[in-house]
């Protein structure tokens, strides 16, 4: 019997049988226990070894629910079975059956891992410790599959980009996953224990009473909450909560979810700050056009009728107005450059007068308490730029500067030239390069912020109070003119913008030889002037006159071409504006090559 496996089964077809290995040398014994089971009401059946080969071998191919054995068995000892069951199974619960057991080695065996023993000639007891074990058994591996199953949801909870954390009605957090530990900063163990408001992941005091009160009464809600991480980071998450209730119902605790929608909040904010610029930019088009059609009459009268004035306190207020109507013709350029984007046209530009157009202007419209300096070399070279570009570069940097000193400080705005090959990081170019730097004693930029202000739409502002496009308009277009920006700055001690612009090649001025001055006199000839705009239309027809041409007028394609049949033999030259309402300028001309 020694190798053998005897089988015996109650009930085998019942799955809840109780499959049970008996280690037992002695067949009468093994009736015995085998018929005080059933006699007990325990459903089992029952498979029997006697060896220590046969004890690995029935583990190696069988599941077993318990394992009973002898304590005194040929060749071995129960200690040496209980050794190897533990090894191969040890999960399985091991009780003793024994008439020789002594008290002392029966602490012994329970030290050893059994979890039960009992004389065989006291069975009385023997089904329910059979029970006893294989239900404790079964609590374990039910215990352990839970423990199992709340792991690998924990693992897939830390595997998750959200940030999953519970918290107790008083919003103490309970859990925090690793998705919490990325988003907010805060390690599980430093965020476990501590309320949520407290570490910056809280709604804030004015939303929390109406969330509670409404998960509570609905046993969830959802919303979007504005964040603070541990290092300062300012979030926005779109938060959901789900109240958690006990086996009586009675609620607990709160599942909170977070997704992070920072970044998708900003790039929806750049997207309709950018489509309401693309609108600024159709009307600035439009109103750019009507705008020069109001201010060229006013240049035109100026130089028609300068000479006829005889005070020179007269020609010094008409300059005056001749000069403001020439800004409002920039501005309106500086409309236009902005509805088209960068570009324009390169041409060599004097540094120091670009400058102290700025400087009138800044004088003018900054604050008293901010204090401006030029420091321009009276030999600078001349730079290749768009002169309206290069204004709106300096203006955007000067008045970055004074928003960083609203208290006052010190504007210096600075030239200097260079050679390209003296400085590795300047932009490889064959000629050299201006550098103009901006400097303020203001509040400064911090690193992190540094490292930011180059992106569109990024600003430190309140709301309103900026677009976040200033110096990204001023890179790009230093990019576009084939320069560079560097930036220096200290917190509390100002900011120094360095503009690298690549200099003329012609940059030294050559005296043109004096020719004679032209005449701009006419003979007597018939001109044809179309435009829509009354007051342009007298204005240079005003002026044709007075320099000795015959002028007809029409306010539109369709009179234009009505003229022209009358007069076609006598009409000398077509002035014509492009805009105009029935039939435009390219239409007029297409007619006029057609006849």
């Amino acid at each position: 019997m020694s190798t053998q496996l005897i089988e015996r089964r109650v009930g085998s077809d019942d799955p809840s049988a109780i499959h049970i290995l008996h280690i037992e040398d002695s067949a009468a014994d093994l009736d015995i226990v085998y018929e005080t089971l059933v006699d007990q009401g325990v459903r089992c059946r029952t498979t029997c070894v006697a060896s220590t080969t046969a004890i690995r071998h029935a583990l190696g191919h069988g599941l077993f629910d318990l394992i009973i054995s002898d304590f005194s068995l040929p060749g071995f000892d129960g200690i040496e079975a209980l050794d190897i069951s533990r090894r191969l199974c040890p999960d399985t619960p091991f009780i003793f059956v024994s008439g020789t057991m002594g008290e002392e080695s029966a602490v012994n065996c329970l030290r050893h891992g059994a979890v039960d023993y009992v004389l065989k000639h006291n069975l009385s007891r023997l089904g329910s410790a059979v029970q006893r074990a294989v239900n404790e058994a079964r609590a374990r591996r039910e215990r352990k599959r839970a423990e199992e199953k709340i792991r690998e949801q924990a693992a897939l909870l830390d595997e998750t980009q959200d940030s999953i954390y519970v918290t107790d009605l008083e919003f103490t957090v309970l859990y925090w996953n690793r998705g919490s530990e990325r988003l907010y900063g805060w390690l599980a163990g430093e965020a476990c224990g501590r309320g949520a408001f407290d570490l910056g992941a809280g709604p804030g005091i004015e939303g929390s009473v109406d969330a509670t009160e409404s998960v509570l009464a609905n046993g969830h809600w959802s919303g979007e909450i504005n964040r603070i991480s541990k290092d300062g980071t300012k979030l926005v998450v779109q938060s959901r909560w789900s109240l958690v209730r006990d086996d009586k119902g009675r609620p607990k605790s709160i599942l909170m979810i977070d997704t992070d929608v920072t970044e998708r909040r900003r790039f929806e904010g750049q997207l309709l700050r950018t489509q309401r610029m693309q609108s600024i930019g159709a009307l600035a088009g439009g109103i750019a056009h009507d705008l020069n059609n109001m201010l060229a009459p006013i240049l035109m009268v100026a130089d028609l009728i300068r000479e006829d004035l005889r005070s020179e306190e007269s020609k010094q207020m008409l300059d005056t107005a001749a000069g403001a109507a020439r800004r409002g013709a920039e501005m309106v350029k500086q409309i236009l450059a902005f509805a088209r984007g960068v570009g324009g046209e390169l041409h060599p530009l004097r540094v120091d007068r670009a400058v102290s157009e700025l400087s009138s202007l800044v004088r003018d419209t900054f604050p008293r308490s901010i204090r401006l300096e030029t420091v321009l070399p009276p030999d600078l070279p001349r730079i290749m730029a768009d002169a309206t570009q290069f204004q709106q570069v300096l203006l955007n940097l000067c008045l970055n500067s004074r928003d960083a000193m609203p208290g006052g400080g010190l504007l210096r705005i600075e030239a200097s030239q260079f050679s390209c090959q003296s400085l590795a990081t300047v932009p490889a170019g064959a000629g050299d390069f201006v550098i103009i730097s901006v400097s303020d004693t203001g509040c400064g930029i911090r690193p992190e912020v540094l490292r930011e202000v180059g992106k569109p739409f990024y600003t430190t502002k309140q709301n309103g109070k900026g677009t976040g496009l200033g110096f990204s308009t001023v890179l790009n277009i230093v990019k576009f003119h084939g320069g560079k920006v560097e930036i220096d700055s200290s917190v509390g001690l100002g900011t120094t913008v360095r503009v690298f612009m690549p200099v003329a090649r012609d940059s030294v001025p050559t005296v043109a030889p004096l020719a004679a001055t032209p005449s701009y006199a006419g003979q007597g000839e018939l001109l044809l002037l179309v435009d829509d705009e009354t007051a342009i239309l007298e204005i240079t027809k005003a002026t044709l006159e007075a320099f000795n041409y015959r002028v007809l007028t029409a306010s539109e394609g369709h009179e234009a071409m009505t003229i022209l049949l009358e007069h076609w033999r006598d009409i000398a030259v077509v002035l014509t504006d492009l805009s105009m309402p029935s039939m435009g300028g390219i239409a007029l001309a297409r007619e006029l090559r057609r006849l």
